[in-house]
Formats: structure tokens, sequence, C-alpha cells
């Protein structure tokens, strides 16, 4: 993969689908990636939610469980995706990221009659759930798991995206809004995938 024009093509030259979110604002600084997960469990219907003004949310990449990737915002602009942040001496780091969603129902509960769930009441399959603690908590939670095709496609379109911007560091929404926020949660392998990208260990 590649970046052109500020979009994202693959290595065949075709340009990455792109689907334009209203939810943008002015030009950014591409000093971080930040990951984040949808806490939902389809692709269209986050490139839908993106898509609505009143969701006053997006970001540059949403990319699905089966490794699909859609561009909702050019590299060089703001997308709405840390919200309130900071990092470091920084504020409002949407200012100063790209972002990237995972379609990932994130942190489940169990329900009465054993089955975890996320927000919305969606069921997921047991075979989908870790049982982790979160970093900034001390209670175990479920989690749902991120499917290798797409933690390979997120490394992909990170390496690209660091080719181009040379990140100074690959976030999660949880380390620049604590107590807020915990995407992208326990069950996102950070470490390798910073690794990968920037080529050096966590810390």
């Amino acid at each position: 993969m590649k970046v052109k024009d500020q979009y994202l093509f693959l290595d065949d030259d075709n340009q990455v689908p792109f689907d334009e979110s209203p939810n943008q604002s002015g030009s950014i600084q591409q000093m971080y990636l930040i990951i984040h997960y949808t806490a939902g469990t389809t692709l269209d219907g986050a490139v839908s939610w993106f898509k609505k003004p009143e969701s006053k949310a997006s970001a540059h990449i949403v990319i699905g469980t089966d490794g699909s990737i859609v561009q909702m915002v050019r590299f060089n602009k703001k997308a709405w995706h840390a919200g309130r942040s900071h990092w470091g001496e920084l504020e409002s780091m949407n200012k100063y990221s790209i972002g990237i969603e995972l379609v990932n129902a994130g942190k489940l509960v169990k329900r009465a009659d054993g089955k975890w769930i996320n927000w919305a009441n969606n069921v997921i399959a047991d075979s989908e759930v870790v049982e982790l603690k979160h970093k900034h908590d001390d209670q175990v939670a479920g989690w749902h798991i991120f499917p290798e095709i797409q933690i390979n496609t997120v490394g992909e379109v990170a390496q690209a995206l660091h080719n181009k911007y040379s990140f100074d560091d690959i976030l999660g929404h949880d380390d620049v809004s604590p107590g807020r926020k915990v995407d992208p949660g326990p069950a996102f392998p950070m470490i390798s995938v910073r690794s990968r990208v920037l080529g050096r260990k966590d810390g």
C-alpha cells in the first residue's frame, strides 16, 4: 500500500474505496497514528454512522473484520476521532493525528444467560471473546477478539501511512483519553503492531 495525494492506494495502484464523511475540518499535523474500535459489528454500520452529520464523529480509515478498508477523510484534514484528548504537551489530538477505526464490538458484558453482549445488545460468540484486564482497570472483562486478517491489514495500512508521514508514535484512544475511553483495549496487539511499523520495541 501507499499514500498518494492524501489518499490510500493498494499495491495494484487501485485506490481504496473513498466514502467521504462530512464530519471533518481544517488541516492537521500528521504526528501520530491513533487506533480505535467502533464498538459495533459491521463495516457498513460504521461507515453509515460516520456519514451522518449528527454523529459528529469520523475517522480517516475504517477497517472491517475481513480486512476491507474504507477511507472517509483525506489524510491532510482533521477527522473527528479523538475528542477530548492530550498527549504530552499536546491538546486536542485530532489536530495532530490520523485515526483508524477497527470494526470490533469492544468491551463486553455477560448477560444473565451467560452470553456476551456489547452496548447495543449484540451477542458475540464465546469463541470471539477473550477475558483480560485493561491497563487502566483492575477488573477482568470480556473483549471482542480482533481477527488476524484485520490485524494484518492494520499493520499494512499503518506502514503505508508511516512511510509517508513518519509518525512519532502509534497510540490507542485509551492513551490519549485515559479514563474516558478504553479502545482499542487489551485484545488489540498494540506492542507488536507498533514494533512492526516503527521498527522498535514498545517503551
